[in-house]
């Protein structure tokens, strides 16, 4: 496969629930909380606000979450990970039920914070924000494909395009 760019984004449905759900349970303990003139009820409507800030990035339209280049591999709320720095990339599948899920295991050479080629530059609320990753260890990042668009399998093909030596 030649190698060209390309970019994902959540998928529709990865996140509506959440957001919109948080804030309909925001709004109606709010209102259950002024009629009935509980002051408790107001600490659930500012916790599901919260819940909905949190999850806002599933929604957002046309923002890439994963991509890749010929300046390295792209993860939102990180930047791009120079292709030289990355020592292994694999799709960890498992199943929950009848749910499948699938995770871009990004396998680097040094510390994440020495191979971010080119930062991200975000405002800083948005590290308070759900990101695609997690970092586990120092070297090591999990990216959950499951609620991105395109087929995982097809996303680690085109991720490998870049550097087939990658295995």
């Amino acid at each position: 496969m030649k190698a060209r760019p390309f970019a994902v984004g959540y998928r529709k449905g990865a996140g509506e629930g959440l957001v919109y759900g948080g804030i309909v349970a925001a709004l109606l303990a709010g209102f259950v909380a002024a009629y009935n003139e509980e002051p408790g009820l107001y600490v659930i409507s500012v916790l599901a606000l919260i819940l909905s800030f949190y999850y806002f990035p599933l929604i957002e339209k046309g923002q890439p979450q994963l991509g890749a280049n010929a300046d390295g591999l792209f993860v939102r709320g990180i930047g791009f990970i120079d292709w030289a720095e990355i020592a292994q990339l694999e799709v960890f599948k498992s199943a929950v039920r009848s749910i499948r899920l699938s995770t871009l295991i990004v396998h680097l050479r040094r510390p994440l914070d020495d191979v971010v080629a080119k930062p991200e530059k975000a405002p800083w609320w948005r590290s308070l924000m759900a990101r695609p990753y997690r970092r586990k260890g120092e070297d090591r990042l999990e990216i959950a494909l499951h609620p991105l668009q395109g087929v995982p399998d097809e996303v680690l093909e085109r991720l490998k395009a870049f550097r087939p030596d990658l295995g």
